[in-house]
């Protein structure tokens, strides 16, 4: 029902000025909080076959769009079906068994977060081919979360994902102090 070759993998995140997700409490605040980026976002979503999250992303946020969703944990062995849910742990079994676990074909998964997450597709086994970040410009959340890993060492998430082996596209203002950058792996 998989294809790697085929999987289209589009990470979304929101973040501000110092690269942040979430504030010291590892919440979202408000300031990032922008409707024209919530439309972009959930168009995003709605597209995908799977959004795949986080177990804390998942636990906080509730599906009332019914889709189906992947979400990567330690709390289970391998795969674990729920009805609209697989929840998946990505150490002890491969991908395949957990899109799988959908008995469905699934060929475009949107990426939501959290950190972790974004890092995991980052550099993978399995990557993004697409990555949008949107940023929320004037905004600052000192000490906050980092859209990955490396930004809570000191590295800025455009270098990080240079690093990675992604190229930006053009920026796309979404709203006043809004915009959004889409990368994809450099050819």
């Amino acid at each position: 029902m998989f294809q790697r070759d085929k999987l289209r993998i589009e990470g979304y995140a929101v973040v501000s000025d110092d690269d942040c997700i979430a504030n010291a409490d590892g919440n979202m605040p408000d300031s990032l909080k922008n409707d024209a980026e919530w439309k972009f976002f959930q168009a995003g979503l709605d597209a995908a076959d799977v959004s795949v999250l986080g177990r804390r992303s998942h636990d906080a946020t509730p599906n009332h769009a019914t889709r189906k969703r992947l979400i990567l944990t330690r709390s289970v062995r391998d795969v674990v079906r729920d009805g609209l849910i697989v929840l998946w742990n990505p150490q002890t079994c491969g991908i395949l068994s957990a899109l799988d676990a959908f008995d469905m074909p699934v060929s475009h998964l949107a990426v939501a977060g959290g950190r972790d997450i974004f890092d995991f597709f980052l550099t993978g086994e399995v990557r993004f081919t697409a990555f949008h970040l949107s940023r929320v410009r004037g905004v600052t959340l000192r000490g906050g979360t980092g859209v990955f890993s490396g930004v809570n060492r000191g590295q800025a998430a455009e270098a990080i994902l240079e690093d990675a082996g992604y190229q930006p596209g053009p920026l796309r203002v979404l709203d006043e102090g809004v915009d959004v950058v889409s990368w994809t792996p450099a050819t």
